[in-house]
């Protein structure tokens, strides 16, 4: 009886040494643009704001790459460590489920506090993760309704919540945020990868489309680093190999 040999999958990338590198690269564009509160001081000439988005965008794209392949390990941790979940439901006399009620706190709305362009630790700037939207799946709004066949089917106007003033912030101060929000990250990326392993699109609904999109997105213009050219196919085959654990429905 022959035996037949199967070749062992090769071993997943460790991200730590990937994170370092890509926390080099990023001092680099920041010594080579500005740290995020010179950026949100300048005044943009023409082409200014390109070639920096155009920096910030290569270690962006990078970063949420990185997180994905930390997300897939952070989903098969958990796993293999944890059962169903369970949900607790109260049940009423009468036999209907009732939902689980969730606290709503209700305050005094928060005081707006002074813009101060020289502390931007001090910024609301967090990190977006940039999901792509899954094409199969239809919006509330272009979902089929139900009409009553009784009563009165005029739709009920919506009320809308008041909403503050917005403040005005320059073109400057935005790339300036999204500098501090990609510092932020690379600071701690954990709480990212987690957050992005949570996410329904990734974690829940597992759209092997939307994945792959995710950890197949380039640049418009592909640019490396020269200092260490192999970072971003060193980055990409981390992000393929948590492609492959993530759309496993074995």
């Amino acid at each position: 009886m022959r035996a037949h040999m199967h070749a062992a999958p090769p071993p997943p990338p460790t991200t730590p040494p990937l994170w370092e590198r890509l926390r080099a690269l990023f001092e680099r564009v920041i010594a080579a643009i500005g740290a995020p509160a010179i950026i949100a001081a300048l005044t943009f000439a023409p082409g200014m704001r390109t070639g920096i988005v155009r920096q910030l965008a290569l270690v962006e794209i990078l970063a949420r790459k990185l997180l994905l392949a930390d997300a897939a390990a952070y989903a098969a941790q958990q796993k293999s460590h944890h059962g169903p979940r369970l949900i607790e439901t109260t049940l009423r006399a009468s036999g209907l489920y009732l939902p689980q009620q969730t606290r709503h706190r209700h305050g005094a709305p928060a005081k707006a506090r002074a813009l101060d362009l020289s502390k931007p630790e001090t910024w609301s700037a967090r990190f977006a993760l940039a999901i792509p939207r899954d094409p199969r799946a239809v919006q509330d709004r272009h979902a089929p309704r139900i009409r009553a066949l009784w009563g009165d089917t005029r739709p009920l106007p919506e009320l809308k919540p008041e909403s503050r003033p917005r403040r005005f912030v320059s073109e400057a101060f935005r790339v300036a945020r999204r500098a501090e929000a990609l510092r932020r990250l690379l600071h701690d990326p954990t709480p990212y990868a987690i957050r992005l392993a949570r996410a329904r699109r990734i974690g829940v609904a597992r759209s092997r489309e939307t994945i792959t999109r995710y950890a197949l997105r380039a640049p418009r213009r592909f640019v490396g680093d020269h200092r260490d050219p192999r970072l971003t196919l060193d980055i990409f085959g981390a992000a393929v190999h948590a492609q492959a654990l993530l759309t496993d429905t074995s």
